[in-house]
């Protein structure tokens, strides 16, 4: 039995720590997917258990007019969006400027396309695909991640990530079959990066390099 979990050392141990929970689960032909950038460093010690790459699923936010960092939903390779409509109210956000915002960020997740390679449909239909990321705060990247796949059809989704907030929990585990969370927090205040004793996110270099190194690694599994 594994303990309570409170707190993870690292990206890379949290992966390992669901690896661990995940043991027992079966999967037909498995594809992970990371969600990019914060998913990757957790996918490894779920591939390195399934013995299959990691491949990136690019999730990015649609930043508010006048403040970039603060986002209004999110947004997927194939222009998938899932919105704030709280916030996008708030803002004052019209339908014309959600529509340009989004299809210029569709237009920089393809250029990142170009550098760590895409969807692959047809392995997905045929695969119980797990979807990976450091954690869940609003939810809104890992939703669109969700119905993205959900459209390619796949065997089944399990997502799994080390840490996420009650309400997104209670919101993606009735999205998808399968959850695995060690740490479910109802903390008022809830930061992802709160639960780490490491906080680092890979540069672009280092990410490809990782998705390069799995896949040699891998090369022979299931196609």
């Amino acid at each position: 039995m594994i303990a309570k979990i409170d707190k993870y050392d690292s990206k890379e141990s949290a992966g390992e720590i669901l690896a661990e929970q995940m043991e027992g689960m079966k999967f037909e032909s498995p594809y992970v997917l990371a969600i990019l950038r914060g998913g990757i460093q957790v996918a490894k010690g779920i591939a390195d258990k399934l013995k299959v790459p990691v491949n990136p699923l690019i999730v990015k936010k649609l930043p508010s007019p006048g403040n970039p960092e603060y986002g209004f939903g999110a947004v997927t390779e194939d222009g998938t969006k899932v919105l704030n409509e709280e916030a996008i109210s708030y803002l004052r956000i019209s339908e014309d400027t959600i529509k340009r915002i989004a299809e210029r960020v569709v237009k920089e997740i393809q250029n990142r396309k170009e550098l760590y390679g895409g969807l692959e449909d047809e392995k997905i239909g045929k695969s119980d695909v797990i979807i990976v990321d450091d954690g869940i705060a609003t939810g809104y990247s890992l939703i669109a991640g969700i119905k993205t796949i959900q459209k390619r059809a796949p065997r089944s989704i399990t997502v799994a990530v080390p840490v996420s907030s009650e309400e997104s929990f209670d919101k993606i585990k009735n999205m998808v079959d399968n959850i695995v969370c060690p740490l479910v927090s109802n903390d008022y205040f809830f930061a992802v990066a709160s639960y780490y004793d490491e906080w680092r996110d890979l540069s672009e270099n280092e990410i490809k390099k990782v998705l390069e190194e799995y896949r040699n690694k891998y090369s022979t599994y299931s196609e």
